[in-house]
């Protein structure tokens, strides 16, 4: 049990550089969170974050917040920003939109010169979104694992979550196939294959669902 819970806990710290940069977060919040302030509203740089029902977050220590693994359920990181950013109900209707709230995301927690260097993707899901964040810049050219925002029949976000691993596809063939395979393996012998296990199942997973998407609907299998 402790072999793949620091599986899941192994996560590169956040720098600090690139501090939150006042116009940019500013812009985001007006368009994104309007029932949310930010103070002090004339400081260049906002140190909190206060939201309608008076929840407040301090945007200094979210610079410094690392992603953790959800309790109870394999394959997802959350951090405080995340929760608090699901709380606020934020319109999402189109895929612009999608991005631009992971854009949010990582003004508040990694700094407006991290958005700047990426590129944000929004590909629609059953019950929401995917997003793919990639950085652009020569010094550290990657991809996190994707976003998935879950959204409600209005479709306002009802939670942001930060997939441990690369997947497309649908919140609930991802969420089930990482824990089957996390139960798998842990049964078999401590979790100790488990990092390559899913990721092979979930390119199975993935080939799956495509191949599905693709089907004229009176031949798609039934669920």
């Amino acid at each position: 049990m402790m072999l793949a819970a620091a599986v899941l806990l192994a996560i590169p710290m956040r720098s600090e550089a690139g501090a939150t940069n006042g116009p940019e977060l500013k812009q985001l919040v007006k368009q994104y969170l309007p029932g949310c302030a930010l103070k002090p509203e004339k400081a260049a740089r906002p140190r909190t974050l206060v939201s309608a029902a008076g929840e407040q977050m301090d945007l200094l220590a979210a610079l410094r917040e690392n992603p953790e693994p959800k309790k109870k359920k394999a394959g997802y990181w959350l951090t405080p920003t995340m929760t608090f950013l699901s709380k606020q109900r934020i319109s999402v209707g189109t895929a612009n939109d999608a991005a631009a709230v992971i854009q949010l995301l990582h003004v508040i927690t990694r700094g407006a010169e991290f958005v700047q260097e990426g590129t944000y993707s929004a590909i629609p899901i059953e019950g929401g979104w995917v997003v793919e964040a990639a950085r652009e810049s020569a010094k550290s050219p990657a991809a996190d694992p994707p976003y998935e925002l879950l959204v409600d029949a209005s479709q306002h976000v009802t939670q942001i979550r930060e997939r441990c691993y690369a997947y497309r596809g649908s919140a609930r063939v991802y969420e089930d196939t990482v824990q089957a395979v996390y139960e798998r393996e842990m049964k078999r012998n401590g979790g100790i294959n488990y990092p390559q296990e899913v990721v092979k199942e979930l390119a199975k997973a993935w080939e799956k669902e495509k191949a599905q998407k693709t089907m004229p609907p009176e031949t798609a299998p039934k669920k």
